[in-house]
């Protein structure tokens, strides 16, 4: 079962895929069955096993109880820390909004009903009463000593 050139890229997705764990059980099948047949994805392979050894050189030791309760306490502080600093602006932001509404209805009372009334100032025909009291104080004051 020889594969011709043609085909390696077809099979260098395939090997790549079993290499990674990520296919079937069929596919596993069938790419350990062109491994024995193939030199040229045998020493793809290898390569890529090779890569993956220089690559697990590079990570670091796991981190240790002690260092990851560091990390944690650390964590917790940055986030208390953050949780104040927001808590904080969020009552100076509720402080600027009541400052801004009181303000705007002031504004707003003002314009409204203070310089409203003051400049709508309207004649009315004058009452009975009104009109009592102008016949009262248009006697003369001698006759209203004699009554």
């Amino acid at each position: 079962m020889k594969k011709s050139k043609g085909n390696h890229p077809h099979w260098e997705r395939r090997l790549s895929a079993w290499f990674d764990g990520e296919c079937s059980d069929l596919d596993a099948a069938e790419v350990r069955a062109h491994l024995l047949d193939s030199p040229q994805s045998r020493a793809k392979l290898q390569e890529w096993r090779r890569l993956r050894e220089d690559l697990s050189l590079l990570q670091p030791a796991a981190a240790g109880e002690e260092q990851l309760e560091r990390m944690r306490l650390r964590f917790e502080d940055g986030l208390a820390e953050e949780v104040f600093q927001v808590s904080r602006a969020l009552r100076q932001w509720n402080l600027a909004a009541a400052i801004l509404l009181v303000l705007g209805l002031g504004f707003w009372f003002r314009t409204h009903y203070w310089a409203s009334s003051s400049h709508q100032a309207y004649a009315s025909e004058p009452s009975e009463v009104d009109m009592a009291i102008q016949e009262l104080l248009s006697r003369p004051t001698g006759r209203l000593e004699q009554d």
